[in-house]
């Protein structure tokens, strides 16, 4: 009977160890143990986010999050996320927030992701947040976008290929001997075309064809041998042409000459075409003098003086 109760009383004993052992972990487990600094975040939405939910530090379990509050801004509703990590922890001042699951079944998590800023956020500062990646959402979506990709677009453009597939069918079936009838006549005519290009295609003609080519041989001969008489043609003709600048050159003194003394009788016919005009501008005022005076008295031409000779006698 008595080693009954000290059974008993081990067993108890290591109950109420393994109960104490579990609430040391529970505690450790909650962030409640130890000197722990706070930091805020917020986000917009907090799926996935609970009290209790652990925080990490690129990865590394570093606390848990120890409220969730709502509040109402400018912004709308947002949700300030308060976070204990261990004090002394030291968060870049650039680093950001971000929720996240690691796998599709494993929990959600609040990570940190390291700044790279040399200052150092105080206990009770608030971090930037990035919205998390909510593998399910996107899933969601993604099949919400497909399944409106498909009522709009993919269905309608599989009835319109089936529309057109039934068209070219019908018409496959209506053309299609027609289409063979007409090929089996073209190569009927084409049968025939051969059988008369055989026998065009004779001793005969060919050779003519080559008379024809032999005459083309001749002709490019000629044509070579005309070449070859224009480039002798164009030799003289560069020869003349020296010859015209060496004649040219001998006789430049000549024309110089030439042209010096007809500028020089050009010279003189002008100095002498001046005493010229002058007198009969002379003479035209004579006559228009004459003439006024004629106009005025016309029996001037009847009592005019006789002219008198040298020995003054008159006739």
């Amino acid at each position: 009977m008595k080693h009954d109760s000290v059974n008993y009383f081990a067993v108890g004993l290591f109950v109420l160890a393994g109960l104490g052992v579990l609430l040391y972990a529970l505690y450790h487990l909650v962030g409640g143990a130890g000197a722990y600094d706070v930091y805020y975040t917020r986000y917009a939405n907090v799926a996935g986010l609970s009290r209790g939910t652990q925080v990490t530090y690129e990865g590394y379990g570093i606390g848990s999050v120890s409220a969730i509050e709502p509040q109402r801004d400018t912004e709308g509703l947002r949700y300030r996320v308060e976070m204990r990590v261990p004090k002394g922890w030291r968060i870049p001042a650039d680093s950001v927030t971000q929720i996240y699951a690691e796998s599709l079944l494993a929990d959600y998590v609040l990570d940190i992701k390291d700044g790279q800023a040399q200052q150092f956020l105080r206990p009770g500062a608030t971090l930037a947040s990035r919205p998390g990646g909510d593998l399910f959402a996107v899933l969601g979506a993604l099949a919400g976008e497909l399944e409106e990709i498909s009522a709009s677009q993919l269905r309608p453009l599989l009835q319109s290929l089936n529309q057109t597939v039934q068209g070219v069918g019908g018409d496959l079936q209506t053309r299609l001997p027609v289409l063979l009838a007409t090929l089996q006549s073209l190569v009927d005519k084409l049968d025939d075309g051969a059988s008369h290009l055989s026998t065009v295609l004779n001793a005969q003609t060919a050779s003519q064809a080559r008379r024809v080519l032999n005459n083309v041989d001749g002709a490019t001969a000629d044509l070579q041998t005309l070449g070859a008489s224009l480039l002798g043609l164009g030799a003289q003709a560069r020869e003349l042409m020296a010859k015209v600048d060496a004649l040219v050159d001998t006789t430049k003194p000549d024309l110089a000459q030439a042209a010096g003394d007809l500028r020089r009788a050009l010279q003189a016919l002008a100095h002498y075409s001046d005493s010229i005009v002058q007198n009969i501008d002379e003479t035209a005022r004579n006559a228009s003098e004459f003439s006024r005076q004629i106009r005025e008295n016309p029996r001037r031409l009847l009592s005019a003086p006789l002219p008198t000779d040298p020995g003054g006698r008159r006739e």
